[in-house]
């Protein structure tokens, strides 16, 4: 059930804007006259997505999809035409095109609709509309529609149900079968294909002792019989789903498939509800030991100024030469107020372009180093990340491979640094970039394009002083050496930071690389002032700390979404840091900090249980924002330290429903995980990871995850696809174009790392107490 209301009344009020067509609506069936150009006419899966209703006061009810209809149960119809409405936005009106508008409707009161359509922007512009009768009979109401003037903007549809339309209240209408019919309509590439599986789960599989989950897509109010076969096709285990309802989230109306008990390793299994049947998955303790692995080669195949090369690319599809070797010589761009040259060659792109961020780096290398001081001071499995486990140039070193592959980004950011006796010395470059974007395809080896240093940054340099600081600790008994550079240069970027607490990079600069700019380092220097403390011990940076709003905190709003961390909203990290590494912090803080980590678990947790999909992010104001998968995996490290520090089930089987979410178990069956599942990634946004584009380019290698479902669409790739007005987690195109909902980033791989390495640590474990569900 959805009970809608609170709009603003200017929002749905017609302008002064010339009506330029009033219609006659005809009643009966006029036939069929082109596809449909709405999205969820019939309402037949039990959601009212993308519509949305209003009852703005003094008028009052609710709205909710009876028997594959959508009623309002109207008790104040209010003033106005408009305080009571149902609107689809955006639609897309062609200049010239004809269109039937068309709906069936009845009342259990005598009453009217004003059906309109108008066009969003610069100002609403009301171009047609109509008035019909309605009584408890269902009647059909059509009639044509042709808009001959120049279209600069998307349209809606609404029909209007209040103010003086109502005869009497209170009294319920049921809509059904709405449409704008365009017979030159295609539906474009994001609808097209196969219909999907129904039935939703991880695509790679499940680990025996755990929770198994799956999600049945399924409009059905009751229960409804699933069965689970295995690779032969036996029934070996059977049961009712659960109604969950509708998941406003995801757009549909569904049911939750609890298989947990089920533990008898193998593979080829599937679930069958019906005539409907999931994808095939396997149920193993060994399903993440390669992901864990990809997931972290990644970073190999991003490196810059260095050859890729077999056997370590895996396939000489991957290979490739080095690229960007000027790199060693970077000037400070044009009119940025320095006038030197920095070596800053090495480290990773960042993403699908060929930049470097020193920010990003920052969040980035805390996470996998995170994951390093957490396999040897929570878990006690040195061995998980020792030397020889990523099949990388530097394994049989003698040291990890995990930190070999951070050294080659830490190494890269001391680079950034501004060098003593310049004006900045010790601030950080905040980036470094080609001069104008690059077409894509083209591979590192292959962009000619001018570089040049961006200016410095508080938030870069910070980043610097953390990361710094964490390094000088890790590598303290590796290499000495490298550990004590690594804490000279933390000491002087943040004394830099200091001098300079408000260089901000601006959000305009953009050409040739993301802006990455952040506004608001209070986040970044609490984060670097406990990495410093926990590294070196004195008092001074505790301090400090103390007097930071994030002392001891896990917030919860970070990334634009419902998450306790993202590259510009870092605070967590502090806290997370004092959580998991011994330090001279007091007992009674620590207790604090950990309970801090528990209670921000707790929040996701309760999340998940709001949505069909059990994923542990909630939308904010029905949106997931850019990079939302990665918002699902850093809320899995929560859930993780959260297990680790309280051992309560529902954190771990919170954690698989990361990985389920990511592998399969969402909306679109679609694993966000390249080389993993059978309905993989397979056109990141990436500027040689492009087959898609030229058979010249490979695919993208195993174990790459995209950023995932964005509400805004900011690339014409997406709003082409057909995305516009989608639930949230179905706001996402698989397509080389799409950067808003399909580029990859390291700061997003570093988490998929985490968790997988996580989950299957715990499928390994020696001795364990095995959470089926969440209590």
């Amino acid at each position: 059930m959805v009970a809608c209301g609170g709009g603003a009344r200017d929002a749905n009020a017609p302008t002064a804007q010339p009506v330029t067509s009033t219609a006659q609506m005809s009643v009966g069936d006029p036939g069929k006259h082109g596809e449909n150009i709405l999205k969820n006419g019939q309402f037949a899966e039990g959601t009212m997505l993308p519509w949305t209703t209003n009852f703005d006061s003094p008028a009052a009810g609710k709205a909710e999809i009876q028997n594959e209809e959508l009623c309002l149960f109207i008790t104040a119809a209010g003033k106005n035409t408009y305080d009571v409405l149902l609107r689809q936005r955006p639609v897309t009106i062609k200049r010239h095109r004809a269109y039937t508008i068309r709906f069936k409707a009845h009342s259990t009161a005598p009453t009217r609709i004003r059906p309109n359509v108008a066009f969003v922007s610069p100002m609403l512009q009301e171009v047609w509309s109509s008035v019909v009768s309605v009584s408890s009979k269902p009647e059909i109401y059509s009639a044509p529609f042709k808009y001959t003037e120049r279209v600069t903007s998307d349209a809606e549809l609404v029909l209007h149900f209040g103010g003086a339309l109502a005869t009497t209240t209170p009294f319920t209408l049921c809509v059904d079968d709405v449409s704008i019919e365009d017979p030159d309509y295609i539906a474009p590439d994001a609808q097209a294909g196969p219909p999907l599986p129904r039935i939703r789960v991880n695509q790679v599989g499940y680990l025996p002792p755990f929770a198994k989950r799956a999600t049945l897509k399924d409009a059905k109010p009751a229960p409804l019989a699933w069965k689970l076969m295995d690779g032969s096709g036996t029934a070996v285990a059977s049961g009712k789903t659960r109604v969950f309802g509708e998941d406003r989230d995801a757009g549909e109306f569904v049911h939750i498939i609890d298989f947990s008990s089920y533990r008898q390793p193998g593979t080829g299994y599937a679930l069958n509800v019906g005539d409907a049947a999931s994808p095939p998955f396997a149920i193993g303790d060994s399903i993440y030991s390669e992901l864990k692995k990809d997931a972290v080669r990644f970073f190999y195949h991003q490196r810059s100024g260095v050859a890729i090369q077999m056997p370590y690319a895996g396939q000489e599809q991957w290979a490739r030469p080095a690229g960007h070797l000027g790199d060693k010589s970077v000037r400070c761009a044009e009119g940025t107020g320095c006038n030197y040259s920095l070596d800053v060659s090495g480290g990773w792109y960042d993403a699908g372009d060929h930049g470097k961020y020193v920010v990003n780096a920052g969040f980035t290398v805390w996470t996998l180093l995170n994951l390093y001081e957490r396999k040897l001071l929570l878990a006690r499995l040195p061995a998980d990340v020792g030397d020889g486990t990523l099949d990388i140039p530097e394994s049989g070193n003698g040291t990890s491979d995990l930190l070999d592959e951070v050294r080659w980004e830490v190494e890269w950011m001391m680079k950034m640094q501004v060098p003593e006796g310049q004006k900045l010395a010790g601030m950080a470059h905040h980036k470094v970039h080609d001069s104008d974007w690059t077409a894509i395809p083209v591979a590192p080896h292959e962009d000619s394009m001018e570089r040049a240093l961006r200016p410095p940054s508080t938030a870069a340099t910070l980043n610097l002083a953390a990361v710094g600081a964490q390094c000088a600790r890790v590598w303290r008994t590796v290499d000495p050496a490298f550990a004590h550079k690594c804490l000279t240069s933390a000491e002087r970027a943040y004394r830099a930071a200091l001098a300079h607490p408000q260089m901000f990079t601006r959000g305009d600069d953009m050409k040739g690389g993301g802006s990455y700019a952040d506004g608001d380092v209070a986040d970044e220097l609490y984060w670097a002032q406990i990495e410093l403390f926990i590294t070196t011990g004195q008092p001074q940076y505790l301090e400090a700390a103390r007097r930071s709003p994030y002392f001891l905190k896990v917030p919860h709003n970070a990334g634009g979404g419902n998450c306790s961390m993202s590259w510009n909203n870092i605070a967590a990290l502090g806290t997370l840091s004092l959580a998991v590494v011994p330090s001279k912090l007091a007992s009674g803080d620590l207790a604090q900090a950990r309970r801090a980590i528990v209670a921000a678990a707790d929040r996701y947790v309760a999340d998940s249980r709001k949505h069909g999909y059990l994923v542990p992010l909630d939308s904010i104001a029905g949106r997931y924002p850019w990079g939302s998968n990665s918002l699902v995996l850093n809320n899995g490290i929560i859930l993780g330290l959260a297990y680790d520090l309280s051992k309560k089930p529902a954190y771990l089987v919170g954690v698989m429903d990361v990985m389920d979410y990511l592998l399969g178990r969402n909306p679109l069956s679609k694993s966000y995980v390249s080389g993993y599942g059978t309905n993989p990634l397979m056109n990141p946004h990436h500027r040689f990871f492009a087959r898609q584009l030229s058979a010249e380019y490979p695919p993208p290698p195993p174990g790459i995850v995209a950023g995932g479902p964005n509400s805004s669409l900011e690339d014409q790739a997406a709003k082409n696809a057909g995305l516009g007005g989608c639930a949230p987690q179905q706001c996402y195109f698989d397509n080389i174009q799409s950067y808003s909902t399909n580029e990859v980033a390291i700061n997003w791989n570093a988490p998929l790392a985490w968790v997988a390495a996580y989950l299957d640590e715990k499928a390994k474990a020696p001795t364990r107490r095995a959470p089926t569900s969440a209590p």
